[in-house]
């Protein structure tokens, strides 16, 4: 509302400013009546009122009627303040050859007192709307700084100062600027050598390590089949296939059929006696299948997150069963 009136009061300012040869031209005609009061909903009448009266095309002596029978201002009191708007802005316009600039100007100051009669309702609805926009999580870190930040501010801009001073004070000694500079630069270089030093150490050491030193196992083949059997009896199959599929592998090691390397992966030991070497041909023919099914089965149950059924742990115990391992 105050807004929207803020408005009508800068209208009325360039109107009046505007017009004023016009105005002063007609000053001998304008009204000398003491002004007159109204709230939002009677001064939007009387402005309808008047455009009603100027938009059926009024004769000179009606538009001279209308000019004497005009206040010298309204008093327009609304809930926040009181307005006073100059008539002579109107009464300039209302020329008895057309009164068009004058129903313009009407029309435009009553639809001024339309938008701020409607804005309370809109100024609620968009102050709820921007409520609903700031509690989304991407404003949910906004906020004033804490008392810990401030501090931090406070502090870096202390430490800035404070060096602001200190390199001030050394550029106004020669000596003193050129040494700070030659410290700061074998402080660089001392920095880097440092880093290029600790990069070329940890590379040799990394380089030290037996990178062919295979993984050792540190669970049998019937320890692994142990553990899934615990694990289907507490009902959880996920794990005893995995537990059956390394069971599989172990026993694959102690045959020699793979090697007992660990980093390799469920592809990577089914790769290896699928096409073996010509060396490994006898000890891969027999296992390639049951091998083949505990991966397959391994990886949409523990890798593609597939749940487990007990057919599954028991279609494992018969490839295990097949690679040779002794359920009994």
């Amino acid at each position: 509302m105050k807004r929207s009136l803020l408005h009508v009061l800068l209208l009325q300012f360039v109107f009046l400013f505007g017009t004023a040869s016009e105005a002063h031209q007609n000053s001998s005609l304008s009204a000398q009546g003491s002004p007159a009061t109204y709230d939002v909903t009677s001064f939007g009448a009387e402005l309808h009122r008047l455009d009603v009266i100027l938009r059926h095309k009024p004769s000179p002596a009606k538009i001279s009627d209308l000019r004497k029978s005009l206040p010298s201002a309204w008093n327009l009191y609304t809930p926040e303040q009181s307005y006073t708007i100059s008539t002579e802005p109107l009464q300039a316009q209302l020329d008895a050859r057309s009164a068009d600039k004058a129903a313009a100007w009407i029309e435009l100051l009553l639809g001024e007192i339309k938008a701020s009669h409607a804005n309370p309702s809109n100024s609620v609805a968009a102050q709820q709307e921007l409520n609903h926009i700031l509690a989304g999580p991407e404003f949910a870190g906004v906020r004033p700084p804490s008392a810990l930040q401030l501090l931090r501010a406070r502090v870096l801009a202390w430490l800035n100062k404070m060096f602001l001073k200190f390199f001030k004070a050394m550029g106004q000694h020669p000596i003193g600027a050129e040494i700070l500079f030659w410290l700061l630069l074998i402080g660089g270089v001392a920095f880097v050598a440092l880093w290029i030093f600790r990069f070329l150490s940890g590379r040799g050491s990394m380089a030290r390590l037996n990178a062919q030193s295979p993984m050792v196992t540190t669970r049998s083949w019937q320890e692994w089949l142990r553990r899934a059997r615990q694990a289907a009896n507490r009902g959880d199959f996920r794990e005893a296939v995995r537990s059956a599929y390394w069971a599989g592998i172990t026993r694959l090691e102690d045959l020699g059929a793979v090697p007992r390397d660990r980093t390799k992966t469920p592809r990577e030991y089914l790769h290896m006696v699928t096409t073996p070497r010509s060396e490994q041909e006898g000890l891969t023919g027999n296992v390639r299948e049951p091998l083949r099914l505990l991966t397959l089965r391994m990886e949409r149950t523990w890798y593609a997150n597939h749940s487990a059924v007990p057919e599954d742990y028991s279609d494992s115990l018969r490839q295990l069963e097949a690679l040779g391992c002794p359920l009994e």
